[in-house]
């Protein structure tokens, strides 16, 4: 039988029923490993564990020793003995004032607590999707369910629910940041980035493209917010435990925390260069460099105007994810954003050439999950998923080059008229 032209209805019914299928069975298999260790998660090995027992140090007022290795071990002693692969306890390592969210959960089991904190991640990841309906009206238009599936089937999201980490809270959170941007609302903006200030690793990139853009708005909002969290955080822990909370911070990462902040084991810029020029000084100027080439290079196409903001957005939190000092599997999550805005700008736009195909491939790429599995499991080269966030990024800029191009053809065709 003959086939199906290319963009006939056929061929992009088959397409669709493809697609649909493909996200079915990633999201098939992320459920089948989760169930195969649901044990493991009995036992208190998600880094959820080090959320509980950090909201048990401030349940029991001892807020001051949130980051005592000390204190952590004990009190993690008492939920999680049965880990046999860590060297020591499971440190926290985010602000003080997010400690204080998950004390609430310490009034409960530990079972019981990551499961509700699991419930409330699923909720955030729905919120974030419902936010996100009128900007990708092309995807919905394939199918309602294809953004529900895009998330269920999305490996970092997967890990992120796995883990009980609080990526999907920060997704929402830059999800709201998106949209109140798009609406003009800069200061809101910036109290949504502010209060996601406990991944700030993820943030400050970002607000460093809006400071260069000069979006005063955006950094006003930022900053009361960031002032208020420390205040938070100064009530939590103590002005004293605030002040050393830097240090200890540094702390942790010379040590990896008992092997769990392992640059070379981490998908951005510094797993990279780690991984091929090691821990010297070479190799920390190449990644502060290299990391303000493209902070500098996010900005310089962040013009903030017109139907464009979708992918400079997009742009901005793929270069955020590249230069991120600290980055594990579930906090490539964030990327879901900018990979539904780039594939949206694929239906709608249509394009041809390079900017198509890179956007295609890291789209691919990074919704493939067995290509994780692989490289995190049995090849253990998990930093080189850099390269497929490199692809999407170096797609929607050449894409914004497009539109470039576009709008001052545009503007040539109505002077000359």
């Amino acid at each position: 039988m003959p086939s199906s032209p290319a963009g006939s209805p056929t061929h992009k019914l088959r397409l669709r029923s493809a697609l649909l299928l493909a996200l079915v069975a990633m999201a098939g298999m992320h459920a089948g490993v989760f169930f195969s260790l649901r044990q493991e998660v009995r036992q208190g090995y998600p880094d959820f564990t080090a959320f509980y027992a950090a909201g048990k140090c401030v349940r029991r007022g001892l807020s001051s020793q949130l980051y005592s290795t000390q204190t952590q071990a004990l009190i993690q002693q008492e939920f999680a003995s049965g880990v046999k692969i860590r060297k020591g306890p499971l440190p926290f390592t985010h602000p003080p004032f997010e400690a204080a969210l998950f004390a609430p959960l310490a009034f409960l089991s530990y079972s019981a607590a990551y499961w509700v904190w699991n419930a409330v991640s699923l909720l955030a990841l729905a919120v974030f999707l419902l936010l996100l309906r009128p900007h990708i009206p092309k995807l919905r238009g394939w199918s309602e369910a294809l953004p529900f599936l895009c998330g269920l089937a999305f490996f970092p999201v997967f890990v992120c629910l796995l883990q009980g980490q609080d990526s999907l809270l920060l997704l929402l959170l830059l999800g709201l940041a998106f949209v109140a941007m798009k609406g003009g609302r800069d200061f809101v903006a910036g109290v949504c980035l502010g209060m996601a200030l406990f991944r700030f690793q993820l943030v400050l990139p970002v607000m460093a493209v809006a400071l260069l853009r000069r979006r005063w708005k955006i950094v006003a909002g930022f900053a009361v917010t960031a002032a208020a969290l420390a205040e938070i955080s100064a009530a939590v822990v103590g002005r004293e435990a605030l002040t050393n909370y830097p240090r200890q911070l540094l702390q942790f990462s010379h040590a990896q925390a008992g092997g769990a902040m392992n640059p070379r084991v981490m998908p951005n810029l510094r797993g990279v260069v780690t991984g091929l020029a090691g821990d010297a000084n070479l190799a920390h100027f190449l990644i502060g460099a290299l990391s303000l080439a493209l902070v500098a290079w996010a900005a310089w196409k962040w013009k903030a105007g017109g139907p464009e903001f979708d992918l400079e957005f997009g742009l901005s939190l793929a270069v955020a994810v590249m230069v991120s000092y600290h980055l594990m599997a579930h906090d490539l999550s964030v990327l879901l954003l900018p990979l539904l805005l780039g594939a949206e700008w694929l239906l709608r736009e249509r394009p041809q050439g390079m900017a198509r195909w890179l956007t295609v491939a890291g789209i691919g790429i990074l919704f493939f999950s067995p290509i994780y599995f692989l490289l995190w499991f049995r090849y253990q080269r998990f930093s080189a998923m850099f390269w497929a966030v490199a692809l999407l990024g170096a797609g929607l800029s050449l894409a914004l080059g497009r539109q470039d191009r576009a709008q001052l053809a545009q503007a040539a065709s109505n002077s000359g008229a």
